[in-house]
């Protein structure tokens, strides 16, 4: 299977480390740095305990990549309409484009660029977290969850394939609107919360304040998919989002390298649309609300949030 891996940021370093030594993979990104020491070094990926370099291509132009079965998707929301773009010039006639972003949105800016039955998505709970260009932390080790349809569960059940013989466990769905909601549950709990205080995932778990934020905002976000009948594929959506923390203790979620490093966030598409669909139907989302409000103004102060704006 021919394989290219849009983004050459944390996730799509992962999965390259992964795949390459399977198959066929090109990384196509527009990271410059990123580009050179792939192709100069492979990936560097420090992985329990050890520390590797993968051999993988790379290219920041998509007429360079043969055409391939699978475009994986895996770059930030607002670069989803370039990546689809991307993907739709260098899928095979029959080929298959994957997003594995976060939040809500994404695969339908994937669909109007190469057709839904050429488009499939999924979640994942690896924790991955940038160190610098082609150098990666696997930061917590997960699971990956596909969604099928009737055009695409032949090509799909191949990937998962795969990924399974690649050492990344994974898994099948028919239920794509539970697959998309039971994520973001976990992403709106834990991502805008590890920007606010500048921290890992795990210290959320740790510190009683950020907790109970946590807990809430994953219960609102729980709230809202069930007001839209989706049925989430566990029973404590707080506890949920808990057990995420504690399994990718050591990660820096995507929101808090975001930050960090001074690039836009994902929470638009997030935290933003759980508030979006929660005033649609009527949901009170008050902790997903101000969240937004204090990573959007970083003079409001870190601490004691829950006293302040809970």
């Amino acid at each position: 299977m021919q394989i290219g891996i849009i983004g050459t940021g944390a996730m799509g370093s992962l999965l390259a480390t992964y795949l390459a030594p399977q198959t066929e993979v090109v990384v196509l990104g527009t990271w410059r740095e990123a580009v050179e020491k792939i192709n100069a070094r492979g990936i560097c990926v420090e992985r329990e305990g050890a520390t590797e370099n993968v051999r993988a291509r790379a290219t920041s132009d998509p007429r360079a990549i043969p055409p391939v079965d699978l475009a994986l998707i895996a770059v930030k929301a607002h670069q989803s309409e370039r990546a689809a773009q991307w993907a739709r010039q260098i899928l095979k006639p029959h080929g298959l484009a994957l997003t594995l972003q976060n939040g809500l949105g994404n695969f339908e800016i994937l669909a109007a660029q190469v057709r839904s039955d050429r488009a499939a998505m999924g979640v994942t709970t690896q924790g991955a977290t940038l160190l610098g260009p082609a150098h990666v932390r696997h930061a917590g080790r997960g699971s990956i969850t596909l969604a099928t349809t009737m055009s695409t569960q032949r090509p799909v059940e191949r990937i998962a394939a795969l990924f399974n013989a690649a050492g990344i466990e994974t898994q099948l769905t028919r239920d794509i609107s539970s697959l998309m909601w039971s994520k973001l549950v976990v992403n709106s709990a834990i991502n805008a919360l590890t920007a606010i205080y500048r921290q890992p995932n795990g210290w959320l778990a740790e510190n009683p304040e950020a907790r109970a934020l946590m807990r809430a905002a994953a219960q609102e976000t729980a709230n809202v998919a069930t007001a839209l009948g989706v049925i989430l594929p566990y029973a404590d959506p707080a506890e949920r989002a808990l057990q995420v923390a504690i399994a990718t203790a050591a990660n820096k979620s995507s929101t808090l390298q975001d930050v960090l490093r001074g690039a836009p966030t994902e929470l638009d598409r997030i935290n933003g649309a759980v508030v979006r669909e929660g005033k649609r139907l009527g949901v009170p989302t008050p902790i997903n609300e101000k969240l937004l409000r204090v990573i959007s103004n970083p003079r409001l102060a870190q601490r004691n949030l829950a006293a302040r704006y809970g």
